[in-house]
């Protein structure tokens, strides 16, 4: 794959987090009826991250005991951190290792791309409701997602 498509793919997954803002700056009346939604889609879509990229990593045993690892740990982050700016930083982080996982087949790539632009949709209504509604700080505390993710490319 070549960088540019790689580098606008994280952008673009990224850019879910910008989506979720401009979603909860259109209604944010409805904010609060949907905010126990928004943390049941949050943490769907992190499960639902996982078992893709592990269902492709089956075969390899050494793969697949890292990334139930890496699972373990980021359940422990999403249940045990109150702070959702901290758990957010922390998640997209290790979720831009997993995007850079999944760059080895394209068909899984295309799926690990969606639900991470989807997984930003729920965390970043949550995070822009619950804090003085800056997004340049929503944006900010979760840029190491694309940092991470385009510095492996390169690795």
């Amino acid at each position: 794959m070549q960088f540019t498509n790689y580098f606008f793919a994280s952008i673009i997954s990224f850019l879910g987090l910008i989506a979720g803002i401009v979603l909860v700056r259109i209604a944010p009346e409805e904010q609060k009826p949907l905010e126990r939604y928004f943390i049941s889609a949050r943490k769907i879509f992190l499960f639902l991250i996982f078992i893709f990229i592990i269902f492709y990593y089956f075969n390899n045993p050494f793969y697949l005991l890292v990334l139930l690892i890496y699972l373990a740990f980021l359940l422990f982050v999403e249940y045990k951190i109150e702070d959702l700016f901290r758990k957010s930083m922390i998640i997209c982080t290790a979720l831009g290792i997993l995007f850079f996982l999944s760059s080895k087949n394209i068909n899984l790539f295309a799926i690990e791309s969606s639900l991470i632009f989807l997984y930003g949709l729920p965390t970043a209504s949550l995070m822009y409701a619950r804090k003085e509604k800056n997004e340049h700080k929503v944006i900010f505390y979760n840029i190491g997602f694309v940092i991470v993710a385009n510095l492996l490319f390169f690795v």
